[in-house]
């Protein structure tokens, strides 16, 4: 592992422990540049870019309507979230990998490989295909699977996560 990565263990939501995931951060601490850590060029890149997910980050894409719900929520609650980016109406959160142990329901598609496309910089206009819906907050990635898998599975189960020491 290089000094670029440093491991975050989450809480457990279940009775069995959850696996670390790592958070990249560079030497020094800083957490907020794990956008660029993870997406190399294609962060700030003025064309959109083709990048290979199953190392530093996986994707979980949903519909619209259930993905802007957990964003709120995720928002609302202060839970840790990351970049958003949308291809027509789907939604794609980046997540740790390894994120595939987590309860993911059937409209949504758990991606570890090979590739993704990453909207250029300032794509934002919802008249394009490929956008971001957020890169807030600024130079993070990663959104914690734990919320997103409860947000989108069961919205009333963020309670569980609620109780739990952060």
């Amino acid at each position: 592992m290089t000094p670029l990565f440093r491991t975050l263990v989450r809480p457990s939501v279940s009775a069995s422990p959850a696996p670390a995931w790592e958070i990249p951060t560079l030497p020094g601490g800083e957490p907020g540049r794990e956008a660029y850590a993870l997406l190399g060029s294609a962060w700030r890149s003025s064309a959109a870019r083709l990048v290979d997910t199953g190392r530093g980050f996986d994707v979980v894409r949903a519909p619209r309507p259930y993905a802007s719900a957990a964003l709120d929520q995720l928002r609302e609650h202060g839970a840790r979230r990351g970049a958003v980016a949308a291809e027509g109406d789907c939604w794609t959160f980046f997540v740790p990998p390894g994120s595939n142990n987590c309860t993911w329901p059937s409209y949504a598609a758990y991606v570890s490989g090979p590739a993704v496309w990453v909207p250029p910089r300032s794509a934002r206009s919802d008249d394009l295909h490929l956008r971001w819906i957020t890169r807030d907050p600024a130079g993070h990635l990663l959104t914690d699977p734990q919320w997103l898998s409860a947000l989108l599975t069961d919205p009333q189960s963020v309670s569980a996560l609620l109780t739990e020491e952060w």
